[in-house]
Order: structure tokens, then sequence, then C-alpha cells
């Protein structure tokens, strides 16, 4: 009997869902979402890893249940860099830090500018403590593991290995650890033996999105060992994502939730010293074809949540608060010669300045400064952070930019968008961008129409956005003072530097 529905499962770092598709047409016959719980301990944030499994197991055994003979996968992508230890026996001996968790960085601050510099040469990757491997060297010299070998498994590692008893990676998930080669396809030896982990920590071998690790009759659970379900790994959430919508080797796709990414994927790495002190994230795509350029910004929906917390309203007035902003921006009645400007470094910062210890800053208040103004600054300087971000990327190469996520159910935010990169945004309406491309990892021939929306730049807001970025040039340039102990020479031994904060300043002030 052919199987004809597929499960998909995706771990975000808000909210996480299970979502049952019919193959064939990619028609949703059942979803249930959740929130992925965290905890904090003394040291900062955790996913509370026994709370989401328990609750996606409960959710996974009742579509089993609901629908016997009928279920051909299960496919897992998750936010990136989250993981735990795994010991000999194959106990889980450590619990889940948070992505975002900066506990670690200590250890990246301990990296010369040498060894910084390799490790990218060698992961595309920016040492930072997002990253899989200073987390990995903190629960070993915290929690003493020094006894035995242990196995990093990344969140969808994990639970396909609950499900199958196998343990597998797949690209796009390990190339978010800081400890993978992509020019060789394999774990680097030499940057583990930087942490001094060479003999203490392995990784399991790496698969194509898509591909079996194994099947649930092999498994744990016993309320699955009678159906021979496959699991498969499909990856990084917003690679994921970027499959889902077909992106092409043109396209620069503009994730958005709870964060922001920039995504391009291209044939090649970009490992050049440009991309290296632009602080840009080399990886491998879900098609193992190609290398990803990505720069995450870690403030982008949550930015909202901290609005509607720090005035105390719900999503409705949110929204309401929006449509007005929008509706007045269309009719030319906001000006944006003046306006508040917030640099969203909520949660610290991305390219080009990747640094945990940035913060947000606002610039234009005054007495006569209003809800609606602070909003309006918030999604300006999310726009305009992205375009900073952007300006590292090669746009000559980009024939087109593709949004999804949240972004798409905010008309003020997408025009915003595509007036401050100066380019046409196509928004792709669909809810399923990530589960599709998990369905389209696994099932080749799985395909669907897509829903574009194209909104263009108006013209007249481009020039003022483009007098807007060399304020919040002046103004970001200016804060990093404030956290980068090795900015003040840097940035007085650098002419351009010098030139353009100057140029900022004649404009800002005048």
């Amino acid at each position: 009997m052919v199987k004809k529905l597929s499960i998909t499962i995706d771990i975000g770092t808000t909210n996480s869902k299970v979502s049952l598709f019919e193959i064939a047409s990619g028609k949703l016959i059942f979803r249930e979402s959740f929130q992925t719980t965290k905890k904090i301990d003394d040291y900062g944030e955790l996913f509370d890893l026994d709370v989401i499994w328990d609750r996606l197991l409960e959710i996974l055994i009742k579509i089993v249940a609901d629908h016997p003979g009928d279920i051909d996968s299960i496919n897992i992508s998750s936010v990136g860099e989250a993981g735990v230890l795994v010991d000999a026996g194959g106990q889980v001996v450590t619990p889940l830090i948070a992505w975002y968790d900066k506990r670690a960085a200590g250890y990246v601050a301990e990296l010369s500018q040498e060894q910084k510099q390799r490790i990218y040469e060698i992961t595309g990757l920016p040492a930072h403590s997002n990253y899989s491997l200073p987390k990995i060297k903190w629960l070993v010299d915290h929690l003493e593991l020094n006894e035995q070998t242990y196995t990093w498994l990344n969140v969808p590692d994990l639970f396909s290995y609950f499900l199958t008893n196998r343990m597998n990676s797949e690209f796009s998930m390990a190339s978010r650890t800081m400890c993978f080669d992509l020019q060789s396809r394999s774990w680097s030896k030499e940057v583990l033996e930087m942490f001094d982990l060479a003999e203490l920590i392995q990784f399991p071998s790496v698969i194509a999105s898509g591909e079996v690790v194994g099947y649930t009759t092999t498994g744990n659970v016993s309320e699955l060992a009678a159906e021979e379900i496959s699991v498969r790994i499909a990856g990084h959430d917003h690679m994921v994502g970027a499959l889902g919508i077909n992106l092409h080797d043109k396209d620069l796709l503009n994730s958005t939730g709870t964060t922001e990414g920039l995504l391009l994927i291209d044939d090649h790495p970009f490992l050049e010293n440009k991309s290296f002190q632009e602080s840009l994230s080399n990886g491998i795509f879900t098609n193992p074809n190609y290398y990803t350029l990505f720069s995450s910004m870690p403030t982008g929906g949550n930015a909202f949540e901290w609005y509607q917390k720090f005035f105390s309203i719900d999503q409705k007035e949110f929204e309401q608060d929006s449509r007005k902003l929008y509706q007045r921006y269309l009719q030319n009645q906001i000006s944006l010669e003046d306006p508040v400007i917030l640099i969203p470094h909520l949660n610290g910062s991305g390219a080009p300045f990747k640094n945990g210890k940035s913060r947000g800053l606002m610039y234009g208040i005054s007495l006569e400064t209003r809800r609606e103004d602070v909003l309006l600054g918030i999604i300006l300087g999310l726009c305009l952070e992205m375009k900073y971000v952007a300006t590292c990327f090669p746009l000559e190469q980009v024939n087109r930019v593709v949004a999804i996520g949240p972004v798409v159910k905010n008309p003020l935010w997408v025009q915003l968008k595509a007036d401050a990169l100066n380019k046409d945004i196509s928004v792709v309406k669909i809810e399923e961008a990530v589960s599709f491309g998990a369905l389209k990892a696994s099932y080749k021939d799985f395909d669907y129409e897509l829903d574009y929306q194209v909104v263009s730049a108006d013209p007249n807001q481009v020039k003022a956005f483009d007098r807007l970025l060399d304020k919040y040039s002046y103004l970001y340039e200016s804060k990093r003072f404030l956290v980068d102990d090795n900015f003040h020479q840097s940035f007085f031994d650098s002419r351009d530097s010098q030139n353009r904060c100057n140029e900022a300043k004649e404009i800002f002030f005048s």
C-alpha cells in the first residue's frame, strides 16, 4: 500500500509546529503548534528539552494513531546551533543551551585574531558564542565531562536519534556548528584542537537534507514502533524555508521571524577577507551542491513583542497601529526627514559588527513623541539595519529579493523594506515555506504553485532612505565606541571610516 501522508516538524525559537500533509497535493491535513519552552539557569537561557520532547511526542503519537498505515515520513527542521552532548551509552548528559545564549562568549574572546581568521577559512563562520562549538567547550568545562568521548547532536539530529536509535547530522545543520570544514565536507580536528576538545568530542556522519536517517521500527518509542515510518533531517530552518520557495542563485532571501536573516546561495563559498571582516556566515545549502552566504539579525519580530510589552498592548492593537501608519505612509503623510530611529540591537548585533554586547539605541525622541512614532522608528530601524547588513552582500549579483515569514502580514514593513533597498520585494504568501522545503527535500517530485506579490520601491522614499542611512551609519559607528574596546584605534587607523563618519556627521547635523 502506498503511504500518502508525511509529517513535518519545525522547532523554532519562540514556537514549534507539527504538521501533517498529503504528499501528492501539499494539502494540510492537521497541524498543532506549541510554545518552545525555555527555562533559566544561573548562566543564561536553556530550551527545556524534556518539556519540548514530551509535547512533540504526544502530538506524533496522536497523528500516527489517527492515520495508521498512511504516514511515510517524519521530516525535522529547527533552529541552528543548539544541541546536546550524548555519552557513549547514548544518554543525554547536558542541558540544551539556547542558540542565542551568551554564556560561552569568554571562550571566543580568548581566541587570537589569527585563530579567528583560521576558523573562518575552515568553517566559513565568524567565531561567535551563538555557534555550537563554544557551547560545547562550556559544557565540557562546567560539567567536567572528561572521562569518555561525547557526541554532539544538533536538535534535529537529537530528535531523529530518539525516534530511530540512529545518529546522523545534515549539511546545513553541521555548517552551523563552527566545527565543519566546508571545502573537505568533514569535521575539523584543527578547530577542535583550538578548544582542547579533539580527544573528547566527536560528531555523527553527515547526510544530505531529506535522506533517511532510520525508521521508527528501530526507535525506543513503543507507540510508533509498529509503524515503519522513515525519519529524515530537513535541516536549518532558514535554509529549509529557502528551498521551500525555490530560491535561485540570483535571489536574496529575507527570512523573517523572531529574528531576521539574509541568505544568498552560490556554487562557491565566500571565504575572502572582506566576508571575514564583515562577519558574514557561510554554510552548505539543503541542496549540498550549493553554498550559502548568510547573516542573521538577532532582532526581528521580537522587536514587536518588546513594543507590545513596553506599551502594554495586545497583538490586535499592534496590528491596528501598523495599519494606520501604513495608510498614512501611502498618503505621504509621514516625513522621513527627522523620524525616531531605533538601532535594533535588542539582542546583540549581526554583520558587519557582530557583537552580543551591542545594545539598542533610539534617537529622535521629544516631548511630542507618540506611541505610533516609536513603532515607526522600530520598523525604520529594522529596515535600515537590513540595508546596512545587505551592503555586505554582493548585491550586484542579486536579481530579486524574496521575503517570507511574518513580514508578509505587515504591508508597512514590506513597503519600507522595498524603499530601503531600492529593490522590488517579492513577497511569498506561503505559510508553509519550511514545511514545503522539508517535503521537497524528501520527495523530489513534490511540486506546488507559489503565490507572489511584488512590492515596488517608491523613488521619492528611496532618496529619503538614503539620507536616513547616512544618519543611521553615524549613530551605528558612534555606538561602537561604547561596545568594542578594539574599535577606537582601528577606527582612527581607517581613513575610510573617518571619511564615512565625517560625511554622515555633516548630513546628520545639517
